[in-house]
Order: structure tokens, then sequence, then C-alpha cells
């Protein structure tokens, strides 16, 4: 069985425990914060190794992974004797990408655990292989797969290291495969290493043997975008160029893959050049990529991002890979590594537009729209027309509280070059600028093209369905709606408060407070699910309630319009003591019917 644990860097110092994130070590990235130099002028020129210890400590607590490794092997390179500070030195140097400060801090490192000793024959081997010593690589991942014979690392590795030694016959051996069958893990690896031994035949000359291994791992439909790429480009380097183009455009279909894309665009030229076949090293390099987009899927993160670090130390020039490495450290809890490597995929690069939408979700997620807008438009300048960049333009400016301009946005790309390729999401976008301009008419008829294009979209269904609700119009059909989306996204605040909205529409309050209570535990910064929890404390007679929750919505970020009609609700409920008692509660229609549509 393939080991599927994290690399434990949970680390305890000194009876506090601090979770490592990590920082990012692409060229381009950003320069290391300056905890560790600013500490070394506070304490003194040279510092002591329980000072480098306790920077180590607070840079692990700041989630700045690289000065902690820095600090943490000084310390140990001052005080070797400290066995225990020197491993957790070793791992945190891979985490932050030094892997030649990790290979040093493993020089007669006594592991203590299973993930420590498979790191350092890893380690080793990767970086024999950089050093053109082969005989040393092998030495390493043999000792690796000794210890860990079910190692992924070590089984993708040792064919290209076995052919780098000219032991072509072992590296194309087929004879231990049958014990890689048990699960569908083991199944799956079992498919890399037969990649593996076709692309060994390829740059070894053998055409034929390389494409029956790439023809029988190649399947169309939604899994050719696994070993198609591959076999596409063996295809085109082969002169048979009608062939690769039917496995891009299969695979552009399936994903809308930039690579295939960008692969379409150039055999249509007719002018461009085949993908380069990949030598040994850089097949390796991919390896590990492939390796750690294996364990980012079984929720392994930091082996994940171990051997990111370590496929780029082998080769750094795969765009792909950055936009991996930002997401892993993202999910890490590293914005600002994550953002560091998005920002060092350039112009030219087929992946920068990735990037930079990357960015800006990140950005809009920190609730940053000034500089989300700046950068969109900074990628437009390159890409005009690009629908996903246009899209999120109009999305930010939405946020912005700026729908004019945003549909003046959507129009002027539309007169360009049309909407044929609008797809649900630019749709979606479309319907939700019309609804912030009132235009509900036109964003009904947008959102209705979005759900015939997915029907089962949550999003979609719960706009609609909002959208009659919140007009009082197809009340119980606008219900329907929203609860076929909880049945797609049962866990979302806003489709649970749409729902008690519905209830509340129909005057039944008691019914509605609950979701609507709900919705505000799991959403409490949302202010359109407190203003609705205020109307449904208001319409049961809880006026106190009320007024609580209306003053909490002007506590939040909320758009002018809806900041004024809460307002008019608090002066309403503070007046409301003095005439109760002359009159009978009347049903409750809330202000905030003139609301936009949410979401």
């Amino acid at each position: 069985m393939l080991r599927t644990t994290g690399l434990g860097l949970t680390l305890a110092f000194a009876g506090l425990t601090f979770h490592a994130p990590v920082q990012a070590s692409t060229p381009a990235a950003a320069a290391p914060r300056v905890i560790y130099a600013d500490a070394r002028q506070e304490l003194s020129v040279y510092p002591s190794p329980y000072a480098n210890y306790l920077v180590g400590r607070f840079a692990m607590a700041q989630g700045d992974v690289r000065t902690a490794a820095r600090a943490l092997g000084d310390a140990t390179a001052a005080d070797p004797t400290q066995a225990d500070l020197r491993e957790k030195a070793f791992l945190i140097s891979i985490l932050g990408g030094d892997i030649d400060r990790a290979a040093t801090l493993a020089q007669g490192m006594a592991a203590t655990n299973d993930t420590s000793q498979q790191m350092i024959g890893l380690v080793g081997a990767v970086r024999a292989v950089k050093a053109d010593k082969p005989a040393q690589a092998l030495k390493s991942i043999d000792a690796l797969l000794k210890a860990s014979p079910h190692d992924r690392n070590g089984l993708l590795l040792r064919p290209y290291i076995l052919a780098m030694n000219g032991q072509s016959k072992a590296a194309l051996d087929e004879s231990a495969d049958s014990s890689l069958q048990g699960n569908d893990s083991d199944r799956l690896l079992s498919y890399l290493i037969k990649a593996e031994r076709a692309r060994i035949n390829e740059i070894k000359g053998h055409a034929d043997a390389a494409e029956a291994l790439y023809k029988s791992l190649y399947q169309p439909g939604a899994a050719s975008y696994i070993f198609g790429p591959d076999y596409a480009s063996f295809l085109e380097r082969q002169g048979r160029k009608d062939d690769a183009k039917a496995i891009w455009q299969n695979i552009a279909d399936q994903t809308n893959d930039v690579v295939a894309t960008q692969a379409l665009k150039r055999l249509a030229s007719g002018d461009g050049k085949a993908p380069a076949l990949p030598g040994l090293t850089e097949s390796m390099a991919q390896a590990l990529f492939v390796s750690a987009t294996v364990s980012f899927s079984e929720h392994d993160s930091e082996f994940a991002l171990a051997n990111l670090h370590l496929s780029m130390y082998l080769d750094d020039n795969s765009d792909r890979e950055r936009i991996f490495l930002g997401q892993v450290q993202s999910e890490l809890k590293d914005p600002d590594a994550a953002q560091a490597a998005w920002a060092s995929i350039q112009p030219d690069s087929p992946f920068y537009n990735e990037s930079v939408l990357r960015r800006i979700w990140a950005m809009r997620g920190d609730d940053d729209q000034d500089n989300a807008l700046s950068l969109v438009d900074t990628a437009l300048d390159h890409d005009p027309d690009n629908i996903s960049l246009v899209i999120e333009k109009a999305g930010i400016l939405h946020a912005m509280d700026r729908d004019k301009d945003a549909l003046a946005v959507m129009n002027a790309r539309i007169q360009r070059v049309g909407d044929k390729d609008f797809g649900w999401q630019a749709l979606y976008t479309q319907a939700i600028v019309y609804e912030g301009l009132d235009r509900w008419s036109d964003a009904e008829a947008a959102i209705s093209k979005a759900r015939a294009i997915n029907g089962n979209q949550p999003e979609i269904l719960n706009f609609l369905g909002y959208g009659w609700i919140n007009r009082g119009e197809k009340i119980d059909d606008g219900m329907d709606l929203i609860r076929l989306a909880l049945k797609s996204n049962p866990k979302s605040g806003a489709i649970i408060d749409s729902l008690g909205w519905g209830y509340y529409k129909k005057g039944q309050y008691d019914e509605a407070l609950g979701f609507i209570e709900q919705a505000v535990q799991m959403e409490p910064a949302d202010p359109e699910i407190n203003e609705h929890l205020g109307d449904v404390y208001k319409a049961l007679g809880r006026s106190t309630e009320a007024g609580y929750e209306w003053s909490r919505v002007l506590t939040l970020k909320t758009t002018e319009k809806q900041a004024a009609i809460v307002r008019q609700k608090l002066a309403a409920n503070a007046t409301a003591p003095a005439v109760a008692e002359s009159k009978q509660k009347a049903p409750t229609t809330a202000l905030n019917d003139e609301h936009k549509t949410r979401r």
C-alpha cells in the first residue's frame, strides 16, 4: 500500500505548536520577509544557536517557512548535537524549497521516522541526478525503496535513473507490474510507470514500442487529458499531424486545456514545431509533478509541496507547475507565497491568464477589489477579448457597485466579437449585472439562457428562484428551484437563506426563522442574510432582536442602497412601541423587497 500521510510538520517547540505553511521558491518570487535579518541585527552580529532557534520558532509562527528553515539550519550547524532540531530543519528546508540546504542537513542524520527516512533517500537521488551522478542517484533510490518498497516517488523515478545508468533493459522490465494492482492508487501508479516506459522507448529511438504503449494508455473522453498529451506530442514528433490533432481536439473539447488549445493553433498554422522530446532529467521532474498532483488529490498538501519543490529543483521551466505551486501554497494558508508563485508567470506564457485569474480570486477573497481591477486591466491589455478576463472584470465592477460600467465592458466585448462563446458563467454574470441595474426582465432572460446550458447549477437555480420569490412572483416555483439547488449544494448559507425567504414571503415566519438562523450561522458576515433575520424577528414581534440584527448589518460590508433601507427599518422600529398598542399587527412586507437578487 502507498503511504498517504503528510510530512507531519506540525512542529512542537518548547510546548508551542505551529503548523507549517510555506514560501515560494520560483526565480521571480518575492523576496523573503525580513524577520530573520531584523532579528539578527537585534540579537547581535553573530547570534547564538538559541537565538537562531527563537528566530526559527517565530518565523514558523508567522508562516515564513523559508526564514524558519534558514534560522533552524543555522542553529543546527552551530550545535550539531541537537538531532531532533536537525531533523525538523531538514524537513522544513524541503517545504521551503531549499533542497541544497536539506541535502546538507541530511548528511550523517539519523532519521527517527519513516517520513524522514524516505525524504533522505529522495533528496539524495534528486540531488545526484541534478549533479549528473547517476550511480549515486541509483544508490539513493534503491535505499529508499529498500526501506519503503511501495514508495510512489521511488517507483516513479527508478526507471529513469536506471536508463540514466545505461540499464535500459531493467528500466523497461515489466515483471513487477502485477504487484501494483491491489487498489486504484496502485493501478494508477502502474499506468504512470507504463507511460514512463513509453517515454524511455522514445528517447532510445524505439518508436514502434513507444507508440504501442502510448496507444494502450490513451482513452478518448473525459480521461483523455491524463495520457493524451504525451501520445499527441509523440505523434507530432513522428510527423503524424492529423492523428495528433484528433487527440488534441478531444482533450480541448473535454477540458479546455490551454496546452491542447495552443497545440491546435500550432497545427492549424502549419509552421509550428512539434513539442520537444523531454530528456531523462526533465522526465523525472514531470514524474515528481504528477506525484505531487496525486498527493494533493489525497489531501496530502505538505507532501504535494515537497514533491513540487523537488520537481522544480530538477527543472524550473514549467509554468503549469507554478500554477499548481500557488494552489498548494494557498491550501496551506500562505497567500503571499501563492501570489508570488503566480506572479512569476510572464505574459508570454500560455498560463499567464490563469495565473492572473488565480491572483484576482485571491484578492477578491480578501476584498481587495481595487488591486483586482488593476490586475485584470493589465491582463486585458494583452488579451482584450478573453472571455474569462472580461467576465471577471464585470464581476469586480459589480462588487464595487459599478453595474453600468460592468455592463459596458460586456457589451463592448459583444460588439467586437459576439457572444457565441458565452457559457453559463458569462450569462450568470450578465444576469447579475442586469439585476443590479433593476432590469429584471433582461436578467431573467440571461439566467434562463444559462439554465438552458447547465440547468443543474445551484447558483443559477438560486438566482432565478430567489428573484421570483423576492418579487412575489411564482413563490412556490421559486422555492422548488431553491430546493433543487440545495440538493447540489446543501452547505450554502445563501441558498438556505433563500428558502427561508420564501417561507417569509408566504407569511410562514416560524418556518422562515429556522432556515434563516441556520444561514446566519453558516455565513455570519453576509449583510443580506442578517437583514433577513431582522425582518423575520420583526414579523414575529421580536422588535428588540430585529433592531440588533439590523444594527449589525450596518457594521458589515453593504451597498449604500442596502444601508439606507436598513436605516429606515431601524428608524421605524424605534418609533414602533409608541403606536404598537393602538394598532393590530399587520402582515409584514419587507422594505428589502427592493433588494438585488443575490449571487
